[in-house]
């Protein structure tokens, strides 16, 4: 029984690589065929300036739906690309997959993060952005019976790795609106069934051109007065 459940579950991991592997094939010759494709080789030459944010993400975790919090800090090139380093991790366990033994396990991962965002294409106030970031950490998990008393807790070696797409519409310039989709890779392999998608939707704030502004509203009152 545990060969066929655990032949089931990678078919069906793989069912959905396969499909989101698919939509950016389908993607790709609108990519290409764009006027507005950025290099990255020219834009490592362009001005840099010092980046930080968060970065929550929306999965799931063992058949359960679950929030991947995120901060992080790096260096940009030209407003195109960001090289970024930063932990993430889950405040809350979650899992209700059961095992062959009739246990639930709860897991709750924490991890270091390296990653790289690139603008490959930008039409006015949109963008489009490919994401990869890798990391390592730990899952930090339990295992309860049916009357959920705890029966083992430990933690496991993780090797997260995060491939995807995301999107941006710059609703003002200070203010834009994110939604991004992809997939996490978890290794090594007693920690597979860790991986899934991961969609992220939420609010880009430049704080940077944020005080600008604010600068150059203050500088025209003093004008003014």
């Amino acid at each position: 029984m545990s060969v066929i459940k655990k032949h089931k579950d990678f078919n069906k991991s793989n069912t959905s690589i396969t499909k989101f592997i698919f939509v950016c094939l389908c993607l790709l010759p609108i990519f290409i065929n764009a006027q507005n494709l950025s290099n990255p080789y020219q834009t490592l030459k362009e001005k840099r300036e010092f980046i930080y944010g968060i970065d929550n993400r929306r999965t799931h975790i063992n058949q359960q739906s679950a929030l991947i919090y995120g901060l992080y800090f790096g260096i940009g090139f030209g407003g195109k690309l960001r090289f970024k380093t930063g932990v993430s991790g889950m405040l809350i366990e979650k899992g209700k997959l059961i095992d062959d033994q009739g246990l639930v396990k709860k897991n709750r991962l924490f991890f270091f993060t390296l990653g790289e965002e690139f603008d490959f294409l930008i039409d006015k106030r949109l963008r489009f952005t490919t994401y990869f970031q890798a990391g390592i950490g730990y899952n930090y998990f339990r295992k309860l019976d049916q009357l959920k008393m705890e029966v083992i807790a430990g933690r496991n070696l993780i090797i997260p790795i995060e491939i995807g797409v995301n999107s941006s519409y710059d609703v003002l310039p200070w203010l834009g609106v994110k939604v991004g989709a992809g997939w996490r890779f978890v290794l090594p392999s007693f920690s597979y069934n860790l991986s899934g998608y991961y969609i992220k939707i939420g609010l880009n704030i430049n704080g940077r051109k944020l005080i600008e502004l604010h600068r150059i509203k203050k500088g025209r009152k003093i004008k003014t007065s």
